[in-house]
């Protein structure tokens, strides 16, 4: 329904009649768009967003929102597979509007190569980081490719030895922008500083969350004969060789290997958390806690000497992974000796538990104990030996005896038989000449 006070009048033909456009040419200076198609006015060299509407034979066409067409010559295209698809939004540069022909030249690898430079150019400003493929080790250097050719001389490539940059090639590395120079068309980079600036990041947070007393994972990355130093997360700590293990060590390396991932435990930060002390056998089973439950004092362990000192020798005990000492007026029976004339290192000996104070990890051995020990079974053998018999061989096997002597022995017997009758006879005789003397004793008392 119409309102009443509106009134309809017909327009006369003619009478304010547009012609309606029907191109983008029929468009007059002050015609109006639709919002949504204003066309805009271009300048050489600006970097414009398009879509692409066609690949034709000479060039693919985009559609940048103005009243000619853009067009992309093919030739920057040599591969097939670098062409754009249709519909696909892409950045182009404009290099010539031909007012001609009604066309607008566009370029795509201008619109990189101006792209990438902003972006280096910005990057070098701002401290930013890039990234880069490794093309060719050059002298001095490497070569990138960061959309244009870039520069990492060998100092900035996060290597101690420049010799083995070649195997770069071909990897993509984060680079800094130390330089950035279009007109020149010289750009520097650096690997290091993206290392450095990660690492110091990674410490911070990590010293954040640091403390005495904490068990962590960190990466072994050096092995020194003191010791090695383990990667907590951009922050290394040392774990001395004394903290590897309960027992003693000649060597870190008989633990652990650059590249392991070991469990530690932190035992001390100082100095800001440029020092920090780790250990590792704080978080083994104490084997001190099994020797007390396996060694008695008196018993004869077996032993393998570790380390011989002036004083005496240190052994690992077999069985319990806990080392004794053995003191040097213990190591041979009856006499004090140089440790180092009595055992040597790796050598395997036995010694008897003299002390053991699990408390306070101590543990005293001795080798002359089980030599004295030795010698009295030996004693008590030979002494237990002579109790049960006294008889000689001759008198056992009496017959064996004769024969093995020959006629000898049976001269030697008669001779000996002879000898014990003689003071039998002697005895008798005796006897007789005894009453006859004490018969004229007698006489003579009485003639008087």
């Amino acid at each position: 329904m119409v309102p009443e006070n509106d009134v309809f009048t017909p327009r006369p033909p003619g009478e304010n009649d547009a012609k309606e456009p029907t191109s983008e040419l029929d468009w007059g200076e002050h015609d109006h768009w639709p919002d949504d198609a204003m066309p805009t006015q271009v300048v050489e060299g600006e970097i414009r967003k398009g879509k692409v509407v066609a690949i034709q034979d000479d060039g693919v066409v985009v559609d940048i929102q103005t009243k000619y067409e853009g067009i992309i010559p093919i030739v920057e295209f040599p591969d097939s597979s670098e062409l754009p698809q249709i519909d696909e939004e892409i950045e182009v540069a404009v290099v010539k509007v031909d007012e001609e022909r009604d066309t607008i030249r566009l370029s795509k690898k201008r619109a990189d190569f101006i792209r990438v430079w902003n972006e280096l150019e910005k990057a070098a400003a701002e401290g930013g980081v890039v990234n880069g493929t490794v093309t060719e080790r050059v002298k001095g250097g490497l070569r990138v490719d960061v959309g244009v050719p870039g520069f990492v001389p060998a100092s900035h490539v996060a290597v101690r030895n420049p010799r083995v940059l070649d195997r770069f090639v071909g990897h993509t590395l984060r680079l800094k922008v130390l330089e950035a120079d279009r007109a020149a068309n010289k750009v520097i980079l650096s690997h290091r500083q993206v290392i450095e600036e990660e690492r110091e990041r990674r410490r911070q947070e990590t010293l954040s969350r640091l403390q005495e007393g904490m068990v962590c994972e960190g990466k072994v990355r050096n092995i020194t004969n003191y010791g090695a130093f383990v990667d907590l997360g951009g922050v290394d700590g040392l774990l001395h060789v004394s903290e590897m293990a309960w027992g003693h060590i000649q060597h870190p390396s008989e633990v652990v290997n650059v590249g392991d991932i070991i469990r530690v435990v932190v035992l001390k930060i100082e100095d800001g958390g440029n020092r920090i002390s780790l250990g590792r056998r704080q978080i083994l089973p104490d084997p001190w806690k099994t020797a007390a439950e396996k060694l008695k004092v008196g018993q004869t362990v077996k032993a393998r000497i570790t380390r011989v000192v002036r004083t005496g020798a240190f052994a690992a005990v077999e069985g319990v992974d806990v080392e004794g000492f053995i003191p040097r007026d213990e190591m041979v029976l009856g006499h004090t000796a140089k440790p180092e004339n009595v055992v040597k290192q790796h050598q395997e000996v036995e010694a008897q538990v003299l002390d053991l104070d699990p408390k306070a990890r101590k543990l005293r051995l001795s080798m002359a104990a089980v030599e004295e020990q030795a010698r009295r079974r030996e004693l008590q053998q030979f002494a237990g030996g002579r109790e049960e018999s006294t008889q000689t061989l001759g008198e056992r096997f009496p017959e064996l005896f004769k024969e093995m002597r020959g006629p000898q022995a049976e001269d030697e017997e008669t001779a000996r038989e002879s000898a014990d009758e003689q003071p039998a006879e002697k005895s008798s005789t005796q006897d007789a000449t005894d009453s006859q003397a004490a018969s004229q004793d007698g006489n003579q008392e009485s003639d008087q």
